[in-house]
């Protein structure tokens, strides 16, 4: 796994991730204000701060007193003194450079406005509206322009106007200070990132002593500039001045999104709402239905919204006769197919297959019966397949986030260790893209989704905003309160799987967001990494990884294969030049193949059954097989699959009163999924030993379905 913070040259920072927009003679110009004002001066032929040396010299006095204090004595006093020294001394550092910005927003460019203007106490403390929480600037760059004009004024800085925040330290405090200070910028990042959804990316400047670095925040990268000199005048106005003079789209706000407040009469207040264009329409939300996990910069970031369409920025209110919809906001590779473009390569296939349905003696239809093949034959013949599926009303490729700066490399231990895309690094860390199959526990598992993960090093391309629409309302399985629906929901997902089989698809993010609940039917969402089944890559795979890591194949999962045999090929002729050969795989197993979808199912179900059922005693299972982050998560979920007294185990822990069917479903499912790996071994490419499985998991969930009517079984879903 790679790092996820690249880090190069100041000038090469400026020009590729701001506009670039104040030339080297408008650096002049600003530096000779400065000078008029007061606030630099000529000294020995160089440019430098008025008193800002001095200020910076006295950040060093603290420490060098308490170390002459202290003696054999624990000098307890005299550090809190120090400490206290120390912070006002970087008070008024930064008070200075407060005065230095707001002088440069007043410098009078020709072609240039200022964009924003220096924020210092008491407005500081940031104020995110969407979680109601704050957090602590040591400064910031404001928006002098509000994007929320209409929104309530308060104490505090509202997020969403903080274009840059900075963070200051002394380098004589200690590292972990420093690597505090750090963490703390890539927090602020997040939030700024999270609590406005217009966001494309944002800015940081942290300080550490006469030490500046610049640092830019994005869904596909991070990138931080090599620190440069604080007493350095003309380096630190053409990096300020960069900043202040780009536009409100440069700094990150995406002009196709506009956030207002919004009169809520039912609930007697003020709600925070976005306005979507895209292209010719406008859509408002109207309600979060499902977001990211909060902390996370680098990734998808997907948000769902309940909108509604309206006439325009301006006008917000519905249209006539306008029905509430979902959009769904997420960052997508900039050369990655849409949702809709897969939809429609799926769709065509279909289509095609309904012309020229297979014989009975086809390999795909192999152990189907007669009532399944002929369902399927006229849902394909008739297009009613497509109901299986969401109905995508607008697709619409939006903002895209920089390309890397050239001569940027990735850098390790930035914050005091290596930084990955992991649960390698934990706490702060979490502000970081987690990238592996470790996310948060209990609920929150269920929405959030493991990154893809390649074999080969990490490429950083640029991501691009993609907004689809549907015209569905769903309902997430894991928002449903009957188990009867779910299985019905189950039941349709299946038969959506069993037609992308037939026509050699993979969905590869199967989970209890992905499944959802219209009307009482089933339907099969985010084909996002929904991929044509293809074993012609051959050798080593670089299928990428993908899914929600509680409802991941274990194959997929893990890389390693439940069938254990393996099959080399060893090149002879190294052997005759007295080389030592590595043998190389022939056939990876680990490939996403159709059954790891058919896993995903009994995963979901197992996991409804074990979480969402009320009054039971099985807090332990729990914790093992469905809390990603617990040491035994791996263990515990292999042996559920592959240890069959296990599995039945752990069944036993459910509430005694469920009907028998439920246990017995889940074993025999368990059965089915186990068998089919062993007996295939290592030929993923043999459709005949896939297809049995589908019916046996029809026959199951439709046993189930008849022993849990409607309304019987309650679902709750756990705390958070």
């Amino acid at each position: 796994m790679m790092p996820d913070i690249l880090e190069g040259p100041v000038a090469g920072w400026l020009q590729c991730y701001t506009s670039n927009c104040v030339s080297q003679g408008q650096v002049d110009q600003i530096i000779l204000y400065l000078k008029n004002e007061g606030l630099v001066l000529d000294h020995e032929g160089t440019v430098r701060w008025r008193d800002l040396a001095d200020q910076l010299t006295s950040l060093c006095q603290p420490k060098r007193a308490y170390q002459q204090s202290t003696g054999e004595g624990d000098g307890s006093e005299t550090q809190d003194t120090a400490n206290n020294s120390t912070a006002m001394n970087e008070l008024a550092i930064f008070e200075r450079l407060g005065t230095v910005i707001n002088a440069i927003v007043k410098v009078p460019l020709s072609n240039l406005l200022p964009s924003c203007r220096y924020e210092a106490e008491p407005h500081t403390t940031a104020y995110d509206e969407t979680s109601e929480s704050q957090h602590h600037l040591a400064g910031a760059l404001r928006l002098i322009v509000s994007p929320s004009p209409n929104a309530p004024r308060c104490s505090t800085a509202a997020t969403s106007d903080i274009a840059v925040s900075f963070a200051f330290k002394s380098e004589n405090e200690s590292d972990d200070a420093i690597n505090d200070n750090r963490w703390k910028t890539l927090c602020s990042a997040a939030h700024a990132l999270h609590s406005d959804c217009r966001r494309k990316h944002t800015y940081s400047i942290t300080i550490e002593n006469n030490r500046m670095s610049l640092w830019y925040f994005s869904r596909s990268h991070l990138a931080k500039s090599q620190e440069f000199d604080l007493l350095d005048v003309r380096a630190v106005v053409h990096a300020l001045s960069a900043l202040i003079f780009s536009n409100v789209e440069d700094l990150g706000y995406d002009a196709n999104i506009r956030r207002i407040s919004e009169w809520d009469e039912d609930a007697k207040e003020d709600h925070i709402r976005y306005i979507y264009r895209l292209d010719h329409r406008f859509l408002k939300t109207l309600k979060c239905r499902s977001e990211y996990d909060n902390l996370c910069i680098v990734g998808r970031a997907t948000r769902v919204w309940e909108v509604i369409e309206v006439t325009s920025f301006d006008d917000i209110a519905p249209l006539p006769h306008a029905q509430r919809m979902i959009l769904r906001d997420v960052w997508l590779g900039h050369d990655s197919e849409t949702e809709r473009e897969i939809q429609e390569m799926i769709f065509e296939r279909c289509d095609e297959l309904g012309r020229n349905f297979p014989p009975a003696n086809d390999a795909r239809l192999y152990g189907v019966d007669d009532a399944t093949r002929t369902l399927l034959r006229e849902r394909l013949r008739d297009g009613s397949y497509k109901q299986l599926f969401l109905t995508i009303e607008a697709d619409h490729r939006g903002a895209r986030s920089k390309p890397p700066a050239e001569g940027f490399t990735p850098v390790h231990a930035i914050c005091g260790e290596s930084v990955y895309c992991s649960q390698a690094a934990i706490g702060h860390a979490s502000c970081m893209e987690r990238a592996s199959t470790s996310v948060a526990p209990s609920a929150a598992d269920a929405s959030a989704t493991v990154k893809p993960q390649a074999s080969v090093p990490r490429e950083y391309k640029p991501r691009q905003r993609n907004c689809v629409v549907y015209r569905e309302v769903c309902s997430a399985l894991h928002e449903l309160d009957d188990l009867y629906d779910v299985v019905q929901a189950l039941l349709d997902a299946l038969l959506a799987l069993q037609i992308l089989f037939l026509v050699s698809w993979i969905h590869r993010d199967v989970s209890s967001g992905n499944i959802l609940s219209f009307e009482g039917r089933g339907k099969l969402s985010d084909l996002e990494y929904a991929k044509e089944f293809n074993l012609s890559i051959g050798g080593r795979s670089s299928d990428r990884r993908t899914g929600t890591p509680i409802f991941m194949a274990w194959e997929v999962h893990s890389r390693t294969t439940i069938f254990k045999e393996r099959i080399y090929v060893v090149d002879m002729a190294a052997y005759e030049a007295e080389e030592t050969p590595e043998p190389s795989l022939l056939v990876d197993s680990t490939l996403h193949n159709f059954q790891h979808d058919l896993e995903s199912i009994w995963w979901i179900l197992t996991w409804l059954v074990f979480t969402h059922i009320p009054g039971q005693d099985c807090a332990e299972a729990i914790v093992e097989m469905f809390h990603s982050r617990s040491s035994r998560f791996g263990i515990a979920r292999n042996d559920l699959l592959t240890d069959h007294k296990r599995c039945q185990e752990r069944l036993e822990s459910l509430r005694q009163d469920l009907p028998p069917v439920i246990r017995a479903g889940l074993l025999t499912m368990r059965v089915a999924l186990h068998n089919g790996y062993l007996e295939r071994g290592t030929s993923i490419g043999d459709m005949s030993s896939y297809s049995p499985i589908y019916g046996q998991f029809r026959n199951i969930l439709e046993t189930i379905a008849a022993a849990v009517p409607r309304s019987s079984i309650r679902l709750v879903p756990p705390r958070r």
